[in-house]
């Protein structure tokens, strides 16, 4: 008995070593990036959604804030309410404006975006069968590249938002082969770069890597909720843990650029900015969370980091008269003009 456990033991300091091994070998593959760009994400949904003017907080964030760069969403909803009749009026109007204020823009396309509910799409999309919906969403995505490709200020293409990661209301996983469609109808329609996303933490990475984009992009979250965990809690990985698998993507796969396009800089709400008590907020979000997560961004050493929040900032100073975070995202901007 004791030469087995002998043994066992020996083989799980073999196995420990391995992976020890292997996490330094990936963590060493990782490519520290020589300069950082800092950015953020504006949703006209969310700001309309906190009681705002989504043109005026636009604007406001372009000329006060001045990010160097800006990731912005072109909802379906929005841009075929009737099916086969395309607005992109009020997409073009935000790159306009981008455009004016030297703000380079990421657009996102496809069905599944940022922001609750997270699959957007209009009414009548509902009620076709799946072949149909295909066929509607590459024709969504192609009339939608068509369209704003005549927009220098895009930089980038966002192809759907974490596609593989079932989240949001009545929101599941894209279907793999309509998703290398989709991205392969892309780069067919433009030479732009293609960005694609997954979770940062929960993500598998190399699946929607597999799409060969030009950059793999992911979400940065510090403090969550889940019942299972009694409540809010913490996320306790080091930064190491998106080092080491930055370098297992660069091993497996063609991406060698890795982004950050949703760092965590509003409170996890269960209940909505409105119906959570102002107190709450303040202790979940406030200028020295700002700052340690700006501080564990920075350690990753990624290329771009894109803030996530900016409606949250405004109605923190618009209606509770507390300017904290706008200002700290301000400073942060100055600095990387």
């Amino acid at each position: 008995m004791i030469k087995i456990l002998k043994k066992i033991g020996l083989v799980f300091s073999w196995l420990i070593l391995v992976v020890v091994l292997l996490c330094t070998i990936f963590y060493f593959k990782h490519q520290p990036a020589q300069t950082v760009d800092w950015g953020l994400t504006f949703s006209s949904h969310e700001a309309r959604g906190l009681g705002f003017d989504d043109r005026q907080m636009y604007l406001d964030i372009l000329t006060d804030l001045k990010p160097k760069t800006i990731r912005l969403m072109s909802y379906w909803e929005d841009l075929e309410r009737t099916r086969g009749r395309f607005d992109f009026s009020s997409v073009d109007w935000m790159l306009n404006e981008a455009a004016k204020n030297n703000v380079d823009v990421v657009l996102v396309v496809g069905r599944k975006q940022p922001r609750w509910p997270e699959c957007h799409e209009p009414e009548w999309f509902k009620t076709l069968p799946k072949t149909e919906q295909d066929e509607a969403v590459l024709n969504l995505v192609r009339k939608s590249i068509e369209h704003f490709k005549t927009f220098s200020v895009i930089k980038e293409w966002q192809v759907e938002n974490e596609p593989y990661f079932i989240f949001g209301d009545n929101c599941p996983a894209v279907d793999s082969a309509l998703f290398e469609k989709e991205v392969a109808l892309v780069k067919s329609l433009d030479s732009r770069p293609i960005i694609v996303t997954d979770s940062g933490d929960r993500g598998g990475w190399l699946g929607v890597a597999k799409t060969n984009p030009s950059a793999l992009g992911i979400t940065l979250y510090r403090l969550s909720y889940d019942e299972k965990y009694g409540g809010y809690y913490k996320y306790p990985l080091p930064g190491a843990y998106y080092k080491i698998r930055s370098g297992i993507l660069r091993t497996f796969s063609n991406v060698d650029v890795v982004w950050d396009m949703e760092l965590q800089m509003e409170p996890w709400f269960t209940n909505g900015a409105l119906n959570t008590p102002l107190d709450v907020q303040k202790t979940l979000m406030n200028q020295k969370v700002f700052a340690d997560n700006i501080a564990y961004a920075e350690n990753l050493s990624l290329g771009r980091h894109y803030l996530w929040g900016v409606e949250w900032w405004y109605w923190m100073a618009k209606k509770n008269n507390d300017w904290g975070m706008w200002a700290s995202a301000k400073d942060l901007f100055a600095k990387n003009r």
